[in-house]
């Protein structure tokens, strides 16, 4: 068996002809940017509050290159594993578990698959619960007064039909809606929050020190940086993308155009909204805002993010449970039937827990460290080692048809420098996100903070 050897900071050229469709780099760009941001930028200037500022901002920058790092990692995953494994070549469903699976075999995929839908189907939640309350805010100002919990249901069943869409190569108008909105609402908001500034020193905002912060206690801390993780946990859904592009091997040049992308919208609008409003700005900073025309034009466009989201997000989440089922490929009554009752399900938890923060916090802090942490690192680390008999197991677990994938691998080795990175990558990651899923758990349970379920108030 041949080996042929290289770093992977040099790209390879696709052994296969690119298929005929498929997303394009600025197309893969536009669909990290549009299921990444949104939701997670409106909290930013909270999280950088309760984490001091000074480490609130450092976190946010850690954070999107971390993201970046095991963005392009977890893509050279993916790609030398479609160099070794023609099968992996066409459309793949689970791209993210097919990784795990082929690591570490069935606990692999097992491990990977809860944490992948627990992102996806918590983001769900945390999209359809901000794009209701933005709508209950907008038309309470032309006396509409309805509550959230009805416009939870509306919403959700409103957006089911687009959710019954196949992969997101078919809706990539959708990613470029949800990115144009997202920068424009971002721009707006910032505007918005230096027009302010006047209104807000008169009104005396306090500014809370960086030791402040340490005073109130680790739990809000850990909250805030469970927040700002949710901020970047877009990497559930990154195999799928780098799944249905032309080139898969490019897209690690999309992950860092993206990040790059989402730093410029997430640092304006955090550093902003914490030094105009201080100890005063709210869960969601469009609370916070002054109302006026630029605030309710700006909520419209976010809200049409949230939902263009959702639309992107559900997908993959769907997926998922239509491939036990061996649904065919085109459209048809069984896929309607399981994509709305995923969409049913997703409404019934945000029925049951109306505050979207904890629920925002406790994903950053479990799932998202998983997948964007811990899972890039470990796997990329194995694959690395992958040789001979090794691959070939790998290849008996998935397919029979794969005897002229033995005649030669690809391989690339990970530089001695990078193995110290790969761990204090994990480290933050483990340390950072069992401390804010525990300060989550604890904030959700809070007698004191305790929101009752739309269908008990």
């Amino acid at each position: 068996m041949g080996n042929t050897n290289g770093s992977y900071d040099n790209e390879k050229e696709e052994k296969h002809a690119p298929p005929v469709s498929g997303l394009t780099v600025i197309t893969a760009v536009l669909f990290i940017t549009g299921e990444m941001t949104g939701s997670g930028v409106l909290a930013l200037p909270k999280a950088v509050k309760d984490a001091g500022w000074i480490v609130g901002i450092f976190l946010i920058f850690m954070c999107a290159g971390i993201s970046s790092f095991t963005g392009t990692v977890l893509g050279r995953c993916w790609t030398l594993l479609r160099e070794n494994k023609p099968e992996l070549r066409g459309h793949c469903a689970d791209p993210y578990p097919t990784i795990g699976f082929n690591t570490f075999g069935k606990p692999g995929k097992i491990i990977v698959n809860i944490s992948v839908y627990f992102t996806l189907y918590g983001v769900c939640v945390v999209l359809l619960l901000i794009a209701s309350g933005n709508v209950q805010s907008l038309l309470s100002q032309v006396n509409v007064d309805m509550s959230l919990c009805y416009w939870v249901m509306i919403i959700g069943g409103a957006l089911a039909p687009f959710c019954w869409l196949k992969s997101p190569k078919d809706f990539w108008p959708i990613a470029l809606g949800a990115t144009v909105t997202t920068v424009i609402a971002c721009i707006l908001i910032f505007i918005q929050a230096m027009m302010d500034v006047e209104k807000a020193h008169n009104a005396t905002v306090a500014h809370i020190e960086q030791g402040e912060v340490f005073e109130r206690g680790f739990e809000t801390f850990f909250l805030a940086f469970g927040m700002i993780l949710f901020c970047f946990g877009g990497m559930a859904a990154f195999p799928t993308i780098q799944a249905d592009m032309r080139e898969p091997s490019r897209f690690p040049k999309a992950v860092i155009v993206a990040m790059a992308s989402i730093l410029c919208m997430y640092i304006p609008v955090g550093a902003a909204g914490f030094a105009v409003y201080g100890d005063l700005v709210a869960d969601n900073i469009f609370d916070s805002l002054t109302q006026g025309p630029m605030k309710s034009v700006a909520t419209v466009l976010i809200t049409m993010h949230l939902v263009f989201a959702y639309v992107i997000i559900q997908n993959p989440l769907s997926q998922v449970f239509e491939m036990p089922l061996n649904l065919p490929d085109e459209f048809g009554l069984k896929r309607v039937l399981v994509r709305t009752s995923i969409t049913v399900v997703v409404i019934f938890t945000a029925e049951s827990c109306p505050r979207f923060g904890h629920i925002l916090a406790l994903v950053g802090g479990s799932a998202v460290t998983l997948n964007t942490f811990v899972f890039p690192s470990i796997f990329f680390w194995k694959i690395t080692r992958m040789h001979g008999k090794e691959w070939e197991g790998a290849y008996s677990g998935i397919s029979a048809e794969l005897s002229t994938a033995k005649d030669s691998t690809v391989a690339w080795t990970m530089p001695k420098w990078e193995i110290p990175l790969h761990v204090i990558i994990i480290t933050i990651g483990v340390i950072g996100g069992v401390s804010a899923t525990y300060s989550a758990i604890r904030g959700i349970t809070d007698p004191t903070a305790f929101v009752p379920p739309c269908y008990v108030n």
